[in-house]
């Protein structure tokens, strides 16, 4: 009987110079063929059918892999499901793209406590990957199955879960990326233990990992953190003392924010301002440097750097409208740094900027805006700043002001922001808005169709995770 390898031998050197035997396959006694080429041909291709279908794989001897754990989490609707299928397939066209509405539903989803399908486990993980601003988002919404999957490929390694065992060694001997992302994975849920790993292997640690793994404190940070801010103070790299002392910016409670607050109020007394003298040492080694503030000289500098680190509670938020400019921009700095809502919001009703219109909530922020006189270029940069939602009201008197003052440039300036956070009681004014354009105002009619067909979405994705 001849076999596939004969075929092939008889193929190559010619039928005249060899022959072959029947097969031994089911049905190989039926082929019928005028000649021997003809026989040949008909039997390799009736061998290389069988070969295909009746293919036995070799049996597998490695470990299976540990299964997911459970995911209990009831599985969205064939709506939302559908949704999701079509803003990652871009299939459905939004100006400035579909990534927002995606975000959307994915924060409706962890709300609602419900999860996708399977099937979409690998099309966001591939998500995660290209946007790694909504990596934590995209982690907690895809639970287990898609944390076990992420084990299997190295660019969504970013979602894989490290077991409690193997933290250790991984935090040791993994690459800088790697260690950093794990960091910061444990920084969220346990900082006192991810702050010990990085304690435990501090002195072994080159200069730039060191200054990396201390950026990555600012998660879950705490008085708890301040020992090992405090020694890294009087460390060798100045990228090391830099980063220690930014995060001490954010701890008003600290020692050196005392020492700060000592130096500041011997500086500002009844309203005067001195500008401080040069430097000791003892501030050099609490971070104040001579870099200079844009606009400002040597020793303003050095004051706005104290004031910047200084406790918020040392002074009066009603002081602000009759203070210096270099002590407004440092109590700017320091409200910023310490995320105090009382004086960010002060700061902003004061003197509006985009830095301190997006740290505030939705509604204060809202609230300041609504203030606002002219709707121009500036109005618009503030707008595309503030964080959602809005507020109804806020939404639908906006529209209808950038309506009656025609200000399309705002419209135009802040048409991510619009279609993000606006109220879906908006809609009705976007539309009427849309109604009333001509045809050759183009521009506004796109970012109007475009508003109005990702409010519809939002306000779809919502009722489908009520």
């Amino acid at each position: 009987m001849s076999t596939w390898e004969e075929l092939l031998s008889t193929a190559l050197v010619g039928t005249a110079r060899r022959g072959f035997d029947r097969l031994d396959i089911p049905g190989a006694e039926n082929i019928q063929a005028d000649g021997a080429e003809a026989q040949l041909l008909a039997a390799a291709a009736l061998a290389s059918g069988y070969r295909r279908a009746g293919f036995t794989p070799p049996v597998w001897r490695g470990t299976p892999a540990t299964p997911a754990e459970p995911d209990d989490r009831p599985e969205c609707t064939a709506a939302a499901t559908q949704l999701l299928e079509l803003l990652l397939s871009r299939t459905i066209r939004i100006e400035g793209g579909t990534d927002l509405l995606v975000v959307h539903w994915l924060a409706a989803a962890r709300t609602a406590g419900q999860r996708p399908p399977y099937p979409m486990v690998v099309d966001l993980l591939r998500f995660g990957a290209a946007n790694a601003a909504h990596r934590p988002l995209v982690r907690a919404v895809l639970g287990p199955r898609g944390a076990w999957l992420a084990r299997h490929n190295t660019s969504w390694r970013w979602a894989a879960s490290v077991p409690p065992e193997d933290v250790v060694d991984r935090f040791a001997t993994a690459a800088r990326a790697d260690r950093l992302a794990l960091l910061a994975d444990l920084r969220a849920t346990e900082p006192d233990f991810a702050r010990t790993l990085v304690e435990d292997t501090w002195d072994d640690e080159q200069a730039a990992t060191r200054a990396g793994l201390l950026d990555t404190l600012h998660i879950g940070l705490s008085g708890a953190d301040e020992p090992l801010l405090e020694r890294a103070l009087d460390d060798r790299a100045a990228s090391v003392r830099a980063a220690a002392a930014a995060l001490l910016d954010r701890l008003p409670g600290s020692a050196r924010a005392a020492r700060m607050a000592e130096r500041a109020t011997r500086l500002i007394r009844a309203g005067r301002v001195e500008l401080p003298d040069e430097p000791d040492t003892a501030a050099r080694r609490d971070g104040v440097t001579d870099h200079r503030e844009p606009g400002y000289g040597r020793a303003a500098s050095w004051l706005i750097q104290i004031l910047a680190a200084t406790p918020l509670s040392t002074w009066d938020p009603d002081l602000i409208p009759d203070v210096d400019q270099e002590v407004l921009t440092g109590w700017t700095k320091a409200a910023l740094r310490q995320r105090n809502q009382e004086w960010l919001a002060a700061l902003a009703r004061h003197q509006p900027s985009p830095e301190l219109i997006g740290t505030l909530v939705p509604e204060v922020a809202t609230d300041i805006l609504a203030g606002q006189k002219k709707l121009d270029a500036r109005f618009g940069g503030l707008l595309a700043a503030a964080r959602g939602p809005w507020p109804a009201e806020f939404s639908t008197n906006l529209i209808n002001r950038l309506r009656a003052q025609k200000a399309e440039n705002v419209l135009q300036l802040a048409a991510a922001a619009l279609a993000e956070h606006l109220n879906p009681a908006a809609l009705a004014a976007v539309e009427a808005w849309l109604l009333t354009l001509d045809a050759e105002r183009k521009p506004a009619r796109r970012v109007l169709r475009g508003l109005a067909h990702a409010m519809t979405i939002r306000a779809t994705i919502d009722q489908e995770f009520r």
